[in-house]
């Protein structure tokens, strides 16, 4: 676990540290953002509604007592994160590992949900799959705000679930 928490800050984390997994919290609400909020909703794999439903998503954090929450400072950075490092957990003999990474899938110009050509380098992100982030980081300890001014750079949080 500390290798994977050291890899995700050399390769672009400020923040990553183990969580229990019983931290997650999920709600139907964020996928509501999703919804109505969102132009790669219905258009995207890893976006709702072909990301895990929230229901699922709590179903899933049934299975684990372990996560590593970390955050990036850009959108595009965090699934590109996840990935790498669960594929060296599961390498490690963590053979449940799932990745959770930051906003929309951007790795083909126009996203065919259905026919995926490289599911392997993608995952949705946390409020994709009905996780409330906000209340998962502060249930965590790590503060954090709605609220980024004009300019700045936004937080950006990922989630791996170990067993």
């Amino acid at each position: 676990m500390k290798e994977a928490v050291d890899q995700l800050l050399a390769e672009g984390a400020d923040l990553a540290m183990p969580i229990s997994a019983s931290l997650v919290v999920t709600a139907a609400w964020p996928v509501m953002k999703c919804r109505y909020g969102c132009p790669n909703y219905g258009h995207n794999r890893c976006c709702p509604p072909y990301s895990p439903a929230w229901e699922e998503m709590r179903a899933i954090l049934g299975n684990y007592t372990t996560a590593i929450l970390f955050r990036t400072h850009s959108i595009t950075a965090g699934t590109p994160l996840a990935v790498s490092v669960a594929a060296g957990l599961f390498r490690r003999g963590y053979y449940k590992v799932l990745p959770f990474g930051t906003g929309p899938c951007r790795l083909c110009a126009e996203c065919t949900p259905d026919s995926c050509p490289r599911p392997w380098e993608t995952a949705p992100s946390m409020e994709a799959c009905g996780a409330d982030v906000f209340a998962t980081v502060r249930n965590a300890g790590v503060e954090v705000s709605s609220y980024a001014p004009e300019g700045s750079v936004p937080d950006c949080f990922g989630l791996i679930l170990v067993e």
